[in-house]
């Protein structure tokens, strides 16, 4: 699974914000903030990890429990498949 070419992230004015460039501004006209977390999960959704290794990562990298990390990636996910930015 990754994030669909054309959509960025972008640090600006201390927030995380995803906008979308090129073709992808044609389905999408907005943008999306992201918290801490979500822009780690966002940046590891590059097609060569699974879930399942993301929340190994993140969970380390934040010293959290994995059931928890899991269940907020997995609705963090599922949010992104509702606006379109993921390829399966």
């Amino acid at each position: 699974m990754k994030v669909k070419d054309g959509y960025i992230l972008k640090k600006v004015a201390g927030e995380n914000i995803v906008i979308a460039t090129g073709e992808a501004r044609l389905s999408f006209n907005g943008i999306i903030t992201f918290n801490e977390v979500g822009a780690e999960v966002f940046t590891r959704l590059d097609g060569t990890k699974t879930i399942t290794q993301i929340v190994q990562e993140i969970a380390s990298l934040y010293n959290a429990p994995k059931d928890v990390i899991e269940k907020d990636i997995n609705n963090l996910i599922e949010k992104m498949r509702n606006h379109g930015l993921l390829e399966e």
